[in-house]
């Protein structure tokens, strides 16, 4: 099964735009995203580089589980706060890949052209991203 991204999932990590995105992959059969490995998702979209940031940060995160945090609204692979939601003009979904796809819009517009290495190394100093 071959896998195509939409645009609408490239420009949501965009640091400057985010746009809510209704349909992350194109499939011919068009699966429900519960079928779609958001680790191959994510490691399609970025460099080897910024995958390895990435998947050592969501594995410290959530070890790549829809989590919750019992002391804050954060859940999800990426652990975003519904304000983290809200801002992106993006919905809380329990869909790993759209959690997945959060995390890279939230990074995007957080860290910019540091990318995920970058949420990486603040994760490394503060716990946190």
């Amino acid at each position: 099964m071959t896998i195509t991204v939409s645009t609408l999932a490239l420009d949501a990590m965009k640091p400057d735009l985010a746009i809510p995105v209704s349909s992350v992959v194109l499939y011919k059969e068009r699966p429900p995203l519960k079928q779609v490995d958001p680790k191959k998702l994510a490691k399609s979209l970025l460099t080897k580089q910024d995958f390895g940031c990435f998947t050592k940060l969501m594995g410290k995160e959530s070890a790549w589980r829809d989590a919750k945090n019992p002391h804050s609204s954060a859940s999800g692979i990426g652990q975003l706060l519904d304000s983290s939601y809200r801002n992106l003009g993006m919905k809380r979904s329990k869909a790993e890949v759209s959690q997945t796809i959060a995390a890279l819009a939230y990074i995007g517009r957080h860290y910019g052209a540091g990318g995920p290495c970058k949420a990486w190394r603040t994760w490394l100093s503060q716990r946190t991203y």
